[in-house]
């Protein structure tokens, strides 16, 4: 009875990912507690089997990595913080060990639908039909910062567009289809460029796992791309806006222009440019989890930037894989980048959830470029359903095959 109640959590987990903080939190705290009252007395096994998927083993790694840095850490205090939020990975061996087979395709049609209504009240603010507390009508994203917000748009668009491929009922194809459209087209109504460059990347792995000629598969992908890129540009006065201010950044940045570290992009170049320098006098241990931003504000204190203000009072540097690099060295980097190859090899023989997952894990990739992903709470929320997910995909297959 108590797995019955853990999927049904597991599904409504799904649905509020996208629409809710505190949801979040509440049913990652149930999951977990039940999880651990239902395998009372079986605590040694659960280990074991959860240390035998080599996603799962790195994860924990990482992580255990994360606090060993506070013994080279000045800022135990900040260290902490940081560390904390990785609390809700704790779901990922949750859904892996209880998630029933029937419970899957419940889950993914909760976080459409959770996405659905998500990007109802989007449409609704960017129409000031009404206003909600987050979000206005040049960034209508509802409930998340717009970086989080276009990454989610980006999967999901790509998921429907995967799914459209599979779909063989006429009358589902024509609704995943629409589906996909008014997707895609909040995601260019909204301002983050991360899902843009997430979208923009992933949709040809789309093309190449579904169209068997891989020239057809890049022709057809690239004309996509394209035809929606020019219409976002012409259609949404968000993007156009957005986009002509990415162009204008870069051409001061190659040109090497006053103010050329102003601006959205110019202030993430910043971050980047002295999180490179960190990690070359940090190479392999990084400077730990506590120091990696007080070590970049003194670094900027003494630079010469011309926004020195906004480059400091950043929250991260805006690429995961300089964050990790720069706290946790090459060692800390190389574990993150195995985490997400051991994801990519998880076996599941069913070719739509493989699709899926494949996509998920380009999304989430690119958009790590620009954003902490890893480190948001709606993004690890995301990435802890649907690693959790296909994990216990290719458990049901193993066991199946076993029977």
């Amino acid at each position: 009875m108590i797995n019955r109640y853990i999927n049904y959590l597991i599904v409504a987990y799904a649905f509020v990912i996208p629409i809710s903080r505190a949801a979040i939190v509440l049913f990652s705290f149930l999951l977990i507690v039940l999880f651990l009252i239902s395998e009372k007395g079986n605590y040694k096994k659960i280990f074991a089997k959860i240390m035998e998927q080599k996603v799962l083993m790195v994860l924990f790694i990482f992580i255990i990595y994360h606090f060993i840095s506070l013994l080279y850490s000045d800022h135990l205090y900040e260290g902490f913080r940081y560390i904390y939020k990785y609390w809700y990975y704790l779901v990922i061996p949750v859904i892996f060990i209880k998630l029933d087979k029937k419970y899957i395709n419940y889950s993914i049609s909760a976080f459409l639908l959770g996405m659905m209504i998500s990007e109802i009240l989007s449409y609704g603010i960017f129409f000031e039909l009404w206003q909600l507390k987050h979000g206005t009508p040049s960034d209508p994203t509802p409930f998340m910062n717009h970086l989080q917000y276009s990454m989610f748009l980006s999967f999901t668009s790509l998921l429907l567009l995967n799914r459209v491929f599979f779909e063989e009922n006429i009358k589902w194809r024509i609704f995943y289809s629409l589906y996909f459209l008014t997707v895609t087209s909040n995601l260019f109504l909204n301002g983050g460029r991360t899902g843009h460059l997430a979208f923009a990347v992933s949709i040809f792995v789309v093309g190449f796992l579904n169209i068997k000629n891989k020239i057809i598969a890049f022709l057809s992908m690239l004309v996509l791309v394209v035809a929606i890129f020019y219409t976002a540009y012409h259609v949404s006065p968000v993007f156009k806006t957005r986009f002509d201010a990415s162009v204008n950044e870069t051409n001061k940045i190659s040109n090497n222009q006053k103010n050329q570290y102003q601006g959205s992009f110019g202030i993430r170049l910043a971050l980047w440019i002295v999180g490179i320098e960190i990690i070359k006098d940090n190479p392999i241990l990084g400077v730990g989890v506590g120091d990696s931003m007080p070590v970049l504000r003194d670094i900027v204190s003494q630079k010469g930037y011309e926004d020195k203000s906004s480059i400091s009072n950043m929250p991260n540097y805006h690429n995961y894989y300089v964050e990790v690099a720069v706290q946790l060295g090459i060692i800390g980097l190389f574990l993150y980048l195995l985490f997400f190859y051991y994801i990519s090899k998880i076996d599941i023989k069913d070719k739509y959830i493989y699709n899926m997952m494949i996509i998920f894990v380009t999304v989430y990739c690119v958009a790590s470029n620009v954003e902490n992903m890893f480190h948001q709470q709606f993004s690890m929320a995301i990435l802890a359903l649907f690693v959790g997910l296909f994990l216990a995909k290719s458990r049901i297959e193993i066991e199946k095959n076993e029977i």
